[in-house]
This record gives structure tokens, sequence and C-alpha cells, in this order.
């Protein structure tokens, strides 16, 4: 597919020294698999994609469930109203019955840190309302095409982070062989790959800096339910 993934095949291979089309010692399958596996490692720890669902809560269920790509709620709101979000773990310190507490508004969105994908608009709401939640995504899988040997997808990361990616490509591929030569210059790529990755996850982090602070509240919770909505994408 497309030209940027391309590129940055290229380039590594320039660095890896394996530039012969005819015999190359890595395959174009094995390279675009480490990019699609370097894409992964940068979305699971940094929201450099973002996507939002819209989901419509029904009167006296508690739980929802999030997208599969999703890694963490990042922002909510109700009636064009931010919610606060909020741990169960906090929420149970705070005010250890909020689960009995029902009204007709939410205030917050209680998270599971173990399972992100599981959310509880708080308090516990007998009428429908739309909550609009943007949450931090995986990208999409680049997979692989066993008879035109390309990829099928584009990749969703920004272009910024191209040099990141590739140098997560040649760290790996030099691991392949496992000679001392080849560890050291896994491990040269593997600094500069680290390095791309800081400076992502500082901006991340600057850009998240001013999000809403969260406080006190209570909910009650009947069985999981599961209600995407509507759903768009923003990087």
């Amino acid at each position: 597919m497309g030209t940027r993934e391309a590129i940055i095949i290229g380039k590594a291979r320039v660095t890896l020294n394996d530039v012969n089309e005819d015999n190359p010692r890595w395959s174009d399958e094995r390279l675009y698999g480490l990019l699609d596996e370097a894409q992964e490692v940068f979305c699971k720890d940094i929201p450099l994609v973002r996507n939002n669902v819209v989901i419509t809560t029904v009167g006296g269920q508690a739980d929802y469930r999030l997208p599969e790509d999703c890694v963490k709620l990042l922002t909510a709101k109700s009636n064009g109203i931010p919610l606060d979000i909020i741990s169960y773990d906090e929420i149970e310190r705070d005010n250890p019955s909020w689960e009995d507490t029902t009204s007709s508004a939410f205030s917050h969105v209680v998270t599971n840190s173990l399972s992100q994908q599981i959310i509880r608009p708080y308090p516990l709401v007998d009428n429908s309302i739309q909550v609009k939640c943007n949450y931090q995504a995986l990208p999409v899988k680049l997979g692989w095409d066993v008879i035109d040997k390309r990829i099928v997808e584009a990749l969703t990361m920004n272009g910024m982070w191209d040099l990141g990616l590739r140098q997560y490509i040649i760290s790996q591929a030099f691991l392949d062989y496992g000679d001392e030569s080849s560890i050291q210059r896994s491990l040269t790529a593997l600094g500069l790959f680290t390095k791309e990755f800081n400076r992502a996850e500082k901006l991340a982090r600057k850009s998240f800096s001013k999000r809403s602070p969260t406080t006190a509240y209570q909910a009650r919770v009947t069985p999981q339910g599961e209600n995407y909505g509507r759903r768009s994408s923003r990087y």
C-alpha cells in the first residue's frame, strides 16, 4: 500500500544493509509486520490515535462497553457538559455507598483500570441520555495480503513519528540474527526509538494537562450492556 509505508521500510533496509531486491535478508512481510508492531507499541501507551463514540444509555442499566480498539477513556460529555472521570478505587474510597445513588443526570464516568473498555456513567439514571466519549485507541492493523504480498491498510499514526517507527523496525530486525554486532546495532536503534517515544509521551502529557479534575460522587450496578452508537476518529 502507500508510499509512506514503503519509504519507512526502504530507509530501514538501507540501515540494515539489506538493499538487494533479488535476495533480501528480511522479507517484506517480516518488516511490515514490525512496522505494524511499532505503531501498536506507540499507541498502547500514548494517545496518538483518538476516536469518538456516542453512547445512548438505557434506563436502569449501569455498565456500557466502549469499542474493542479502546485503550483508555480520555474525556466524556453529556448534553455538552464535561463529566469527570473517576476510577472504581477512588469512588469507593471517597463514598462507599456510591452504588445506591440515583439522579436525573450524570456527573461522572467511573472506569476500571484493568478493563478500560467498560465504563459506568454515574449516578444511575432512569431516562435515556447520550454520552459522548473520546478515547485513546489502538491503530488499525496493517494486515498482510499473502497473494499480492502487500499490506492491506495504511498507517493510522501521524507521520511526525515515522523516525521512531523506523528505528523500532531496525532494532527488532537486528535481533533476528543474535550475534554480538547485531545486538549492539539493535540497542543503538532501540535508543533512538526510545528518544522518539519519550518525546511523543511528553507532548501527550502537555496536551492533556488541562483535563478536568475528578471529585466525589455515587451509583448502582446492573448487568453490563453494549451500546456503541456513532463513531468517528481524529489523530
